[in-house]
């Protein structure tokens, strides 16, 4: 394999481990401040942060607008859906279904002509969608509801994305981050009108969370994702993103004690396969 794509490949699975570790610091924040503040926060302090690097590069931004704002405004979809859906359905249902977006990010891109059906990306799928379900379901019904077409409407925003950063990766990373975060920021903010205002309490105590949120999970991890789409497809993408939720159940386990049963432990293992078959063509 050559070196560029094995670096590209680690930055994409170091990404996810990243993603995965979001999960208890999005509870404590959207328990402080609410699903629309939290996003507008997190989104507007990594644009803060990236302000700096993208004034010395501003002769760059004004040609990366367009993908910028697209790359916002699907990154935005997603999270928005994803958070609204989740007030109607239970989590597990969530997870599988936002975990779909890989079969959406395969069948765009193959009527694009731009991936090829083969056996073993037709079992990798297959295997993926099983261990999503073993990890989401261990032992309960799958309900559909309201809240599932709403994450569902949710995770074609999140192939979308993948499909959009694959375009636009070879661009200027820096701007690229700034304007992604300044996008989704000033969606979320034109936005919040809509909700209650969090207390100045409830802002001091997101506000560690949130600063890990915006530095690590959304700076680091948003770089990690263009980086690593330069050399990786984004359907193999789409499979590497899989492993979130297996990164989040060995943090619960580690932080937590949670311990996963003998289906999601399958469900894991599948999900790992199918990972590995996506990217070994």
């Amino acid at each position: 394999m050559p070196p560029r794509r094995a670096r590209a490949l680690a930055s994409l699975v170091l990404l996810t481990a990243v993603w995965g570790t979001s999960f208890p610091a999005i509870k404590v924040v959207v328990g402080s401040i609410g699903f629309l503040y939290y996003v507008a926060l997190r989104f507007a302090l990594a644009a803060l942060v990236l302000l700096p690097v993208a004034l010395a590069r501003r002769g760059r931004l004004r040609p990366h607008l367009p993908s910028g704002a697209l790359l916002g405004l699907l990154y935005f979809g997603g999270i928005a859906l994803q958070g609204w859906g989740m007030e109607y359905t239970r989590a597990s249902n969530a997870a599988f279904v936002t975990g779909l977006s890989v079969v959406f990010v395969y069948a765009i891109e193959a009527l694009l002509g731009r991936a090829s059906p083969s056996w073993r990306l037709l079992l990798a799928l297959a295997l993926a969608v099983a261990g999503l379900y073993l990890m989401s379901f261990s032992g309960g019904s799958f309900e559909v509801m309201l809240g599932d077409a709403i994450v569902l409407a949710g995770a074609v925003c999140w192939a979308l994305q993948y499909i959009a950063v694959d375009r636009a990766a070879q661009g200027d990373l820096p701007s690229l981050l700034f304007l992604e975060s300044l996008f989704t920021a000033l969606l979320a903010a034109a936005l919040t009108p809509l909700a209650r205002a969090p207390s100045r309490e409830a802002l001091l105590a997101a506000a560690p969370p949130l600063a890990y949120l915006a530095l690590a999970c959304t700076v680091g991890a948003n770089a990690l994702q263009l980086y690593g789409q330069r050399q990786v497809s984004s359907v193999e993408a789409a499979f590497i993103y899989l492993l979130e939720p297996v990164f989040a159940a060995a943090f619960s386990y580690l932080a937590l004690g949670e311990v996963l049963s003998p289906s999601q432990a399958a469900g894991a293992a599948a999900i790992v396969v199918a990972m590995l078959l996506s990217v070994s063509g």
